[in-house]
Parts: C-alpha cells; sequence; structure tokens
C-alpha cells in the first residue's frame, strides 16, 4: 500500500519509542549504575543481562498474539495504545536508586533489574507490533527497504537527539559527590519524549488500520489456540533462510553490545574525552545516519541485501579497530586533544555510517523472510517472524552488555568517581572497544555468505502468491 507522507514520518517517529530507550540502556545505563550509583560491574552487568533475557523471551508471545489479536483498534494499534503509559513510569523509576542504599549491593542490584525488566517490557510491548507494522505496509522487495530505511533512519536520528540533550546535563554530574537523584531530570525526559514519539505514531496511522491484514476467525486468541502461538514461533524457526540470518544477526548484535556498553567509558578514560567534547560526535551520527539514509535503498536496488551485510561488517571491523591501532604504533594525536577529536570523528563517521547500513539491510531482510514463509501458510505470520528476530536480537545484544561488564570486572576497573583506572586498565578498554570487535565480526560474515534469499528469489515468490 502506498503512504502519503504524513503517514511515513507519523510511521517513522514511532521507532523513536525504542530509539531513545536503548540509546539511554546501551551507552548510559551501565555506566550511570557503575559509576553514579556505585553498584558491582558483574552485578550491574548481570541485572542488565537479565532484564533483557526477560525482555527477549517475551518478544515472540507478544508478536504472535498481536498476529492473532481481533479488536477495533487492529492488531498492531492496539498494543501500542496501552503500552504508553507504563513506559514512563518504569523509565523513570530507574532513576530513583536511593542514594543511602550505596552499601547494599544487593538492594541496587534488584531495583536496577525489576525497573529495567519492567522498562524493557512495556516498550517490546509497542515496539514488536510497531516493526509488525513495517513488514505490512510495504509489497516488493525494494519497498521493504524503503520503509526500514524510514524506520531506522527515524531511530537513529532521535536517539541522536536524545544524547544531544542529554549529554550537556550528564557533564556536571561527572562527580564524586554526584547522587543519583541529580540524574533524574534525564529520566524525564526520556520519557516524556517516549510518550510524544509513540503517541504521534499511533495517531498518524490510525487511518490505516482498515487496509491491514486482519486475522481469521479461527486464528483469534483463545483457550483452544493458545498452543497454536508457540506453534507460529516454531514454525518460524524450521525456516533454513531465517536460521541463517539469526546465526549472523545475533553475533552482530553481541559485538555491538559489547562495543556500545564501552563507548562512552572508553571516551573519557582512555581517550580522556570530556562529555562537552563527545557531544561533537553526535553531529557525526547525525551525518552517518543521513548518508546510510540515502544511499542504504540505492546499494539494495543495485546489490543483495547480504552481500551488502557482509561488505558493511568489512569495512566496520577495519575503521572500529583502526584508532587503537593507530595509537600502539604512536601516530594518534595527543589524548584529549582537539585533533584526536577530528581523527576518532572520522573514524566514527566511515563506522556509524556502515553500522546503520548494514542494520537497515538486515531489517528489510525480515520482510522478505515473511513472504517467504507465508508461501506455505495459511495466514501471515509478520508478528511472530519479527519477535524472533528481536529476541535473538536482544538476548546476544543483552550477552554483549554483560560481557562489557565482565570485562571491567575481570580488569578490575573501579566503581564509583573516586578511585582512577590504571593505565593498563584504560589500554585494555581500549582494545575491547576496538580491535577486539573486528574478531568477532568474523564470524557472521560467514553465516551471511551461506544466506539463500535473493532478489530474483523473493520475486519468484510474490509472483507465485499473485
Amino acid at each position: 500500500m502506498n503512504l502519503n507522507r504524513l503517514q511515513k514520518i507519523s510511521f517513522g517517529l514511532g521507532g523513536g519509542v525504542n530509539a531513545i530507550k536503548t540509546d539511554f540502556f546501551v551507552f548510559y545505563l551501565g555506566f550511570f549504575y557503575l559509576t553514579i550509583v556505585g553498584l558491582n560491574p558483574l552485578l550491574t552487568g548481570s541485572a542488565i543481562f537479565l532484564a533483557l533475557i526477560f525482555d527477549a523471551i517475551n518478544d515472540p508471545l507478544i508478536g504472535s498474539i498481536s498476529d492473532r489479536l481481533s479488536s477495533k483498534f487492529g492488531r498492531r494499534h492496539y498494543f501500542m495504545i496501552i503500552a504508553l503509559i507504563p513506559i514512563s513510569i518504569s523509565y523513570i523509576c530507574l532513576f530513583l536508586p536511593n542514594s543511602l542504599w550505596s552499601d547494599n549491593q544487593i538492594l541496587l542490584f534488584f531495583w536496577l533489574f525489576i525497573f529495567a525488566t519492567l522498562t524493557r517490557f512495556f516498550v517490546t510491548l509497542f515496539d514488536i507490533p510497531h516493526r509488525a507494522l513495517a513488514t505490512e505496509i510495504p509489497d516488493t522487495y525494494e519497498d521493504k527497504g524503503k520503509i526500514m530505511s524510514l524506520r531506522e533512519g527515524f531511530q537513529a536520528i532521535i536517539a541522536l537527539s536524545h544524547s544531544f540533550i542529554i549529554l550537556p546535563l550528564i557533564s556536571p554530574l561527572l562527580r564524586s559527590d554526584s547522587d543519583p537523584s541529580d540524574w533524574l531530570n534525564i529520566g524525564f525526559i526520556g520519557a516524556l519524549l517516549m510518550v510524544i514519539f509513540g503517541l504521534a505514531s499511533i495517531l498518524g496511522t490510525a487511518n490505516l488500520i482498515p487496509k491491514l491484514s486482519t486475522v481469521k476467525p479461527s486464528k483469534k486468541i483463545s483457550i483452544k489456540n493458545w498452543k497454536e502461538i508457540f506453534i507460529d514461533i516454531r514454525y518460524a524457526l524450521r525456516s533454513k533462510t531465517l536460521l541463517i540470518f539469526l546465526g549472523g544477526a545475533i553475533l552482530i548484535q553481541a559485538g555491538w553490545g559489547l562495543a556500545n556498553s564501552l563507548t562512552f567509558l572508553s571516551q573519557i578514560h582512555f581517550w580522556n574525552l570530556t562529555p562537552n567534547q563527545i557531544q561533537n560526535f553526535v553531529y557525526i551520527y547525525f551525518l552517518s545516519v543521513i548518508f546510510s539514509w540515502f544511499i542504504t535503498p540505492k546499494l539494495i536496488n543495485t546489490f543483495e541485501k547480504h552481500h551488502i551485510v557482509i561488505a558493511s561488517l568489512m569495512l566496520i571491523g577495519f575503521f572500529q579497530s583502526l584508532p587503537f591501532i593507530f595509537y600502539v604504533a604512536g601516530f594518534s594525536p595527543e589524548m584529549g586533544s582537539s585533533n584526536l577529536l577530528v581523527f576518532l570523528g572520522i573514524n566514527m563517521l566511515f563506522t556509524s555510517t556502515f553500522a546503520y547500513v548494514s542494520l537497515i539491510s538486515r531489517e528489510s531482510m525480515v520482510p522478505d523472510m515473511v513472504d517467504k514463509l507465508s508461501k506455505t501458510s495459511d495466514f501471515r505470520r509478520d508478528g511472530s517472524v519479527s519477535s524472533v528476530t528481536s529476541f535473538c536480537a536482544k538476548s546476544m545484544s543483552g550477552f554483549g552488555q554483560f560481557l562489557s561488564m565482565f570485562v571491567l570486572w575481570l580488569i578490575s576497573f573501579p566503581s564509583g568517581m573516586i578511585i582512577e583506572p590504571s593505565l593498563q586498565q584504560e589500554e585494555l578498554l581500549g582494545f575491547f572497544q576496538g580491535p577486539f570487535i573486528f574478531l568477532v565480526f568474523i564470524l557472521p560474515i560467514i553465516i551471511f555468505l551461506k544466506y539463500p534469499l535473493t532478489r530474483a528469489a523473493h520475486r519468484k515468490i510474490k509472483l507465485n502468491s499473485l
């Protein structure tokens, strides 16, 4: 179906709900609890990882239920509506651990675990149906690439805007006497933005509800067919194409989970940058989003999607490693200097551009796989397939975040703001955030070489379905 400009913008804004949560959870949540709250790195990583596992388990269930739901608000919008207010409440609670609990590590662990879990659950309740919309709306191989470019582009821009807003607020809070409650305004900002973007997406796409696929009476949720929800998931996992995709995608997410969780720490402690200097990287990210937004659909029109992913990973690995290699060789600019900022910024431009290209390409492969599965099914399982891919991505991204905290624990990286890390600890931090990621990406490159669903194969599927 064709969307007008307002509908496209409204749909894209919905990605902002997940974008803001992800931006804070990936880059700042571990830092906040490790350095400001003073939670042990291993406990911080465990709480974040367990919350993400619980969230990932919910994905297939929510996806399948949304496939089978029948309501006047449609299969997808119903969940998007009921999720918004709980998202904001649970997110704000993350910023409310009592400073008097600093000596009670177990209490802090459970506080982080409970509200990280609730925040992730309600964001998932919104985001999985929203992702499923992206598979229902477009028809062709190329159109699916365009709609995913729209969603991921908006997600990236909103996440960057969020960082741009909060980084100046974080800068004066990086002191030894900083209290967790000082960060509460950051929580309010994120919660408000998630509600605004979510509501804009719901209202702006509500007129699409009558045009979207509806569920057959026999497939609706009932006591009799609850078991079919799990059959949906099992059915999706029978696909060799999907399994190959998942094998590659989850390893990519694990690598990015590790790299992103260490980014803010490495920029401050290894490269000796200030939050005000780091804020300049937001402009670089904006440029990379714009570049990827425009070039990815053109690349998809010319090349196979999985070939784009492979080439992107090779380039990402190279540019992610380059700054640390220059440091070891003695060629990098002075730590904390303006020249270093430019040097890192250039590398970041290439790294983040191809990271977004890879992400958009992978996301646009999901609707293709739904089309292939639907060829042998009695109804479309957009939510089930989207949720399975989301489940694996979240699980391994969470594992990457846990691995980052495990690395910090392994190198005895200090928690709190009082004790400074040693030079050796800082260099190990730089290595795991840089060259180690290239090593992680080698295996998914090999896996994606075996991905079978090409442009020609997808066109054949669509022709046979007519």
